[in-house]
């Protein structure tokens, strides 16, 4: 949340020129950008390497298409709000045993109109989960 509201600045929300994904770090892989203009629905546009590690099934899929908490009902809700929006799910069954599916969703765009959407999704299973994933995720 840091990194995207340090380059929003004074604005509502950063645009997609000023946002910079790299700033996310080792977090990189665990991004998705997903696009909000297209006239057939949002359209998946990057996702990270360890996605598929985390949904187990293609990400780009879950993302736009699926129930899951933080896919395409909280990614429209987020377009509609200007809001970013975050949350804490139970990781896909089958996946992650006992794990946890911490997501957050960013807007970018211009003029108070959304153009595409920043996911960051990372699934934690207790003494499992690196210590520098909670840590930015617990300081977001």
């Amino acid at each position: 949340f840091d990194v995207w509201n340090s380059a929003a600045g004074c604005s509502v929300m950063p645009t997609r020129e000023s946002f910079q994904p790299r700033a996310f770090g080792p977090l990189l892989p665990f991004i998705s950008l997903i696009e909000t203009k297209a006239l057939e629905g949002p359209r998946v546009r990057v996702a990270g390497s360890a996605l598929r590690d985390v949904f187990g099934d293609d990400p780009r899929l879950c993302l736009v298409q699926s129930e899951l908490p933080g896919s395409a009902e909280t990614i429209q809700r987020v377009v509609r709000e200007r809001k970013p929006s975050c949350g804490v799910a139970p990781a896909e069954v089958g996946v992650h045993g006992h794990s946890v599916r911490f997501w957050m969703r960013l807007p970018l765009g211009r003029d108070e109109e959304v153009e595409a959407v920043i996911g960051l999704d990372i699934a934690l299973s207790g003494a499992r989960a690196p210590n520098w994933a909670l840590q930015r995720m617990l300081t977001a």
